[in-house]
């Protein structure tokens, strides 16, 4: 999957990330906040794209602490209130089944709000780690968490990497789902099958997401024109690249980029 892109709001949401220790990194993309001491609280809408990925976040409010699962299967606008300061994990495509056993199936829902449900969710010991981060800064607190994952990492048999691996696979588009199946000893509908059961989504879903994390960093990262980008990212042509993007982005190419970019060069 593509690396990381920085939300567009970044400076005005006291947006902090940290990448994780190398033991978590084949299953955890960044821990991240926003908000914070000091920071003058800001309502930011913000886009947030499709990728099997998950996270976990949790709100820091006054009463209960607010925490949420969010399953990354279609690109979500959501708007981030700073008003209290939030943490959260970034899980990789499959990263949240095979870290903390929570089974994509388990998301009925786009969003899954957690009231008093995280021991049966595979969510052991967090809750005394919530109640820590109100002490603490985001920066402690985000060691916090990273902490609390290693202990769950260490305490239970080492994580299948084997769908680890598929995914990441996919991922590179170096082969049709179907042929890296038949690689790997699987048939088509078996791949399928471990792919929904353990990651939530269909091969060619997985297809679809990584050309769209690629062609978002060509979009930013270059000047090369739609054309060029279609063809790089595996589009059959610039019209499949923009109805593909658009059907997921919720906005074409050509839009994506204008938008952007401008809101990088006013930063």
């Amino acid at each position: 999957m593509a690396d990381f892109i920085l939300p567009s709001n970044a400076n005005d949401l006291n947006f902090r990330h940290r990448l994780p220790d190398k033991r978590l990194a084949p299953w955890v993309q960044c821990l991240w906040s926003i908000g914070g001491s000091g920071h003058l609280a800001k309502q930011r809408t913000e886009k947030f794209y499709p990728d099997a990925g998950a996270s976990l976040s949790i709100k820091l409010t006054s009463s209960l602490p607010d925490i949420t699962l969010c399953f990354n299967k279609t690109t979500l606008i959501e708007t981030l209130d700073t008003t209290a300061p939030c943490l959260g994990i970034r899980f990789k495509a499959a990263g949240i089944y095979c870290l903390l056993g929570f089974p994509p199936e388990a998301f009925t829902h786009t969003h899954h709000r957690l009231d008093n449900e995280l021991e049966p969710l595979g969510l052991q010991g967090l809750m005394p780690v919530v109640e820590r981060l109100y002490q603490l800064d985001s920066q402690q607190g985000l060691r916090l968490l990273e902490t609390w994952l290693l202990h769950r990492l260490e305490s239970q048999p080492p994580p299948n990497r084997r769908i680890t691996s598929i995914v990441q696979a996919i991922g590179e588009l170096k082969l049709p789902p179907q042929q890296l199946g038949a690689t790997l000893g699987f048939t088509r509908r078996t791949l399928e099958r471990k792919l929904k059961r353990e990651v939530g989504v269909t091969p060619g879903q997985l297809v679809a997401y990584s050309r769209l994390n690629r062609a978002r960093h060509g979009l930013l990262a270059t000047t090369l024109p739609i054309t060029e980008i279609a063809l790089k990212c595996g589009y059959y042509d610039q019209a499949h690249f923009t109805h593909a993007f658009q059907s997921l982005a919720y906005e074409t190419p050509a839009a994506y980029r204008k938008r952007k970019l401008s809101q990088i060069y006013k930063a």
